[in-house]
């Protein structure tokens, strides 16, 4: 639960005139919220083993963030680290002043050059004019992914010993990029990827076309499976746009076989799941958040939704907060829900308990809340859980969002985190109100819950419960929460009933 009272400072909110027209983007100024001038530090810590709820926010009197967790150990960042928040990766950390005067075919084509350890190779390459901008831009972030963060699943597989951050995978210092299977691996990926470039510049080979083919190889897919099949260059360019090579990669050569807690797992069918993804995402652009609404069972999970709803549900929507602090449900496409569980304990993302990450990837009903903050500007700070489900107890199934733990993830140290609980919290209300469905919140948030929604102008109830949930299919052949069963992590192929779960309900005022 995201804790226990807001201060009363804290929750002086001006109310927005009216709540956004549905499925619309929330406008930037409509939410105010003032704060207190006090930052709360957090300190650099990491867990060292999965134990209940993980990384979670509570809530003080003071509005100050509390981490929760049993057993944490802290760590400093090492001097690598530092350096590659700073050094500019294919676009993805912020660019020196001199980098910005340069067009970006310039930066990927040295960049490049940099990964294969050949600067003339790729000046050829530039200079024959056989590689777009885009198809640059690809190859340079292909050998980022693959040479400089290239980790080899085949040979170390899935499990605990692999980063549990995102900026971990980026500096490419861990034992498991460093591991000497790795670093085979890697030195493999960079010379194939030399001989492309080559052949692009000589004029024996497309370039889309063979980074497609160079990506497709990377993640373990062969050729003429149906998920290689459907890849696109678009496709391929937007996925590494997202850092998706070592997400992907994992996904298709780990071999998922058990629960967390020991329960066999139909492995064949998981491995029909995971290129069932890899395909949308492959595809084309938004092949991906296409797939998830569009497939039988993710509209069999949303059915009872209004068209209204739904578009408001699909609709990736943002809101700006106080000290710059965004919430957002990542951005259209949702490509970056593959590294969303990598924020925060307890972390088990693509490469450990990966079946963990399927409901969020495969599932209509499942969405994160993203909290970026310009303290840490490489990408999102801070994610919840959030999801559509149905209350049984009525005539007919009725529909909730239910909002979990706000999670920060392990590097991003010294923020000022007070407001993200209260940001993720405005953004549920707000969204709820948008779609005239019930927010469902853990039960000692039910004074926090009437606070916020008041300060807001927004009209309706906040009513303790206990309700029993019904998940309908999943498509992804099991489900994941700490919340929705004791079980962790189990199979879930038909309609399940959960026990009763005391929680707290804002019932927005009907119209």
């Amino acid at each position: 639960a995201m804790g226990s009272r807001l201060s009363a400072c804290a929750l002086a909110l001006p109310a927005p005139s009216r709540p956004p027209a549905m499925g619309m983007r929330l406008s930037a100024c409509a939410l105010a919220l003032p704060i207190s001038s006090a930052p709360a530090e957090l300190g650099a810590r990491r867990a060292k083993a999965y134990r209940g709820e993980g990384d979670a926010f509570a809530l003080t009197g003071e509005a100050t963030p509390v981490l929760r967790s049993d057993i944490w150990m802290e760590k400093e960042l090492s001097d690598d680290r530092d350096m590659a928040k700073e050094a500019c990766v294919c676009g993805f950390s912020p660019a020196s002043s001199s980098r910005r005067e340069e067009d970006g075919s310039s930066v990927s084509a040295r960049r490049l050059g940099e990964l294969l350890g050949d600067a003339a190779l790729a000046s050829r390459l530039v200079a024959s004019g056989r590689a777009s901008p885009r198809a640059l831009t690809a190859l340079a972030a292909l050998a980022e992914q693959s040479v400089r963060m290239g980790i080899d699943y085949s040979s170390l597989g899935i499990g605990w010993d692999h980063p549990n951050s995102r900026m971990a995978y980026r500096t490419g210092s861990h034992r498991s990029t460093m591991a000497p299977a790795s670093r085979n691996r890697a030195e493999a990926s960079r010379r194939s990827l030399a001989a492309l470039v080559a052949a692009v510049g000589e004029c024996s080979a497309d370039a889309e076309d063979g980074v497609t083919e160079a990506f497709i190889r990377e993640i373990g897919l062969r050729p003429e499976e149906p998920a290689a099949k459907a890849a696109s260059f678009e496709g391929v360019a937007a996925a590494l746009e997202a850092e998706l090579l070592l997400p992907l990669r994992a996904l298709n050569e780990g071999e998922i076989r058990q629960t967390m807690k020991g329960v066999p797992l139909p492995t064949a069918e998981l491995r029909q799941v995971v290129r069932t993804v890899t395909g949308a995402v492959l595809s084309r652009p938004g092949g991906f958040s296409d797939w998830r609404y569009g497939n039988p069972l993710g509209q069999e999970q949303l059915r009872g939704l209004t068209t209204e709803q739904l578009r408001a549900w699909r609709e990736p929507m943002a809101m700006e907060h106080p000290r710059g602090v965004r919430t957002h449900e990542d951005a259209p496409g949702e490509l970056g829900f593959f590294w969303a569980t990598k924020i925060g304990g307890p972390s088990h993302g693509f490469d450990y308990e990966s079946q963990c990450i399927l409901p969020l990837l495969a599932n209509a009903r499942h969405k994160v809340i993203l909290l970026s903050d310009p303290g840490w500007p490489h990408h999102p700070a801070g994610r919840a859980h959030w999801r559509l489900l149905w209350s049984l107890g009525q005539a007919e199934p009725e529909p909730r969002l239910w909002l979990e733990t706000v999670n920060c993830d392990f590097d991003a140290h010294g923020l000022a985190t007070e407001v993200w609980a209260l940001a993720a919290l405005r953004h549920a209300l707000t969204k709820a109100v948008t779609m005239r469905v019930p927010l469902s919140m853990a039960a000692p948030l039910a004074e926090d819950l009437r606070r916020v929604a008041e300060s807001q102008g927004f009209e309706g109830e906040v009513r303790p419960v206990q309700e029993c949930m019904l998940l309908r299919p999943s498509n992804a052949v099991v489900e994941a929460s700490d919340y929705l069963s004791p079980e962790h992590d189990w199979i879930q192929r038909a309609e399940e009933v959960t026990g009763k779960i005391p929680r707290c309900l804002f019932i927005p005022r009907s119209k």
